[in-house]
């Protein structure tokens, strides 16, 4: 099918880079403790709402283990295919648990049972414990109806211990002598891609676990001081990169995460800020974003892809105008990329600062018929693997259904003070009559300006006869 054309490229990188090697080794003292008490408030708030010099206060444990992991809002699944936020194959965590098979499940054990056997190398009992001080902190994580409220501390510890293993032999390579990683359960009758298993494991907001159940158990696999955030970030940055979403310079891991989602949304920033004369847009009200071919026709904007440059760090949400022409860089749409920005945005709804939510009601009105899908991909801008650019446009428009944001609010809306440049090019006069000669959009209009540019050449060569006459 056309829709997956654009994930096979993505899908055969990420098999071959996806791990990062440990090598399991002796280390003396434990950071688990430390980790946790060191974690800085990110974007996200965190569920104490008092700050002290723009960090949050490091009272206890479950103040840092940080944005609480719930449902997406109703109004946003009655608007959307449910589809976007439930696992395909692989449910983590307690609200998908019922979508579970029997060979996701014998995967998980394996990994459990791998990693048992290892950390026993470092740790007496090996895992045996790790859950009795995780357990209640990730129970306060879980804040929507499904959760952890109708498990026992030792079924929700079971099933939060093996999903956290499952995650950590997807990202990481542990090492140790000739013992390899059990090879995960096949199963015949549904076989299933990489690329469903990473959209499963990484990009659903209701399908997580907390950070540091991995860290906590990442610890007494390696008997060492690591943070697992150093060998998950890698390939998660090169997904995203493989994806287009960032560009290719490398970037360090941030210096905390909540859960893998809350990590690829770390990397989806916007480095061009608006001026501070920029973000000065008057009284006047802001409103919806126009049509490309609008933009294009009536404001003379021409529409160029901004391409990632080489060492420069950048994301697709770097959209930029400069003298009329927008820059907007090219967005790759496959089957899984509503899936992604959906999630994204449901999760930005627990924040302050909104950038993917405004990238994509931006893009979303810009290109919301097959016109402007047309326009976006002549120009580079949009590369999608989809059946036509009606479906395209259709799918655009819908995006964001159901979303809430306060666009006025420079802080949610990064994209504030483009809408007003842009709707002030859209009525100068000048603008509309060179955007709509540019485009041949009307011929009395074109007309019109050929009469009168034949009029002022007879009138400036008759008054040039005249004078020559009167000379003589």
């Amino acid at each position: 099918m056309a829709r997956d054309a654009g994930l096979s490229r993505v899908d055969n990188e990420f098999d071959t880079k996806c791990c990062k090697a440990v090598t399991i080794q002796q280390v003396d003292s434990s950071a688990f403790s430390t980790w946790i008490r060191q974690m800085e408030d990110s974007e996200m708030p965190s569920r104490t709402p008092s700050r002290m010099d723009g960090k949050m206060p490091c009272q206890n444990e479950a103040d840092m283990s940080g944005v609480p992991i719930s449902k997406v809002r109703e109004q946003l699944r009655r608007v959307v295919d449910e589809d976007s936020y439930a696992p395909h194959y692989v449910p983590i965590g307690p609200y998908h648990r019922s979508r579970s098979s029997p060979w996701i499940e014998k995967t998980k054990k394996l990994s459990a049972g791998f990693l048992q056997s290892l950390s026993e190398e470092h740790t007496e009992g090996g895992l045996t414990g790790v859950m009795e001080k995780l357990e209640p902190l990730a129970r306060e994580l879980y804040t929507s109806g499904g959760g952890l409220g109708d498990m026992t501390p030792e079924q929700s510890s079971s099933m939060l211990l093996h999903d956290a293993c499952y995650l950590l032999l997807f990202f990481v390579d542990y090492m140790s002598g000739n013992r390899a990683p059990p090879a995960p359960a096949d199963d015949y009758e549904h076989p299933v891609s990489r690329n469903t298993l990473v959209r499963d494991a990484v990009f659903l907001r209701e399908n997580q676990i907390p950070f540091f159940l991995l860290q906590g158990i990442h610890e007494r696999v390696t008997g060492g001081t690591t943070s697992v955030l150093d060998y998950i970030a890698m390939p998660i940055q090169e997904l995203l990169q493989q994806q287009l979403f960032i560009s290719r310079k490398p970037r360090p891991p941030p210096p905390t995460c909540s859960h893998l989602l809350h990590l690829v949304h770390a990397y989806f920033r916007p480095t061009l800020q608006p001026t501070k004369s920029a973000a000065m847009c008057g009284t006047v009200v802001t409103g919806r974003w126009r049509r490309a071919a609008e933009y294009s026709r009536y404001a003379n904007v021409r529409l160029m892809r901004r391409d990632f440059q080489d060492g420069v760090e950048s994301s697709v949400l770097d959209v930029q105008l400069e003298r009329g022409t927008l820059w907007i860089p090219r967005l790759r749409i496959d089957s899984n990329t509503w899936t992604i920005l959906r999630n994204l945005m449901a999760l930005e709804e627990q924040a302050h600062r909104r950038p993917v939510t405004a990238y994509c009601l931006f893009m979303s009105q810009l290109a919301c018929t097959a016109e402007d899908v047309q326009l976006l991909r002549r120009a580079g801008i949009v590369d999608h693997f989809l059946d036509n650019d009606e479906q395209v446009s259709k799918d655009l428009a819908g995006l964001c259904n159901g979303v809430v944001i306060d666009i006025d609010d420079l802080d949610r809306n990064y994209l504030k003070p483009m809408w007003h440049q842009l709707e002030n090019r859209f009525y100068n006069r000048a603008k509309r009559l060179i955007g709509a000669f540019r485009h041949g959009q009307s011929w009395e209009i074109t007309a019109a300006f050929l009469m009168a540019v034949i009029v002022i050449a007879c009138q400036v060569m008759q008054t040039f006869y005249a004078v020559a006459r009167g000379g003589h």
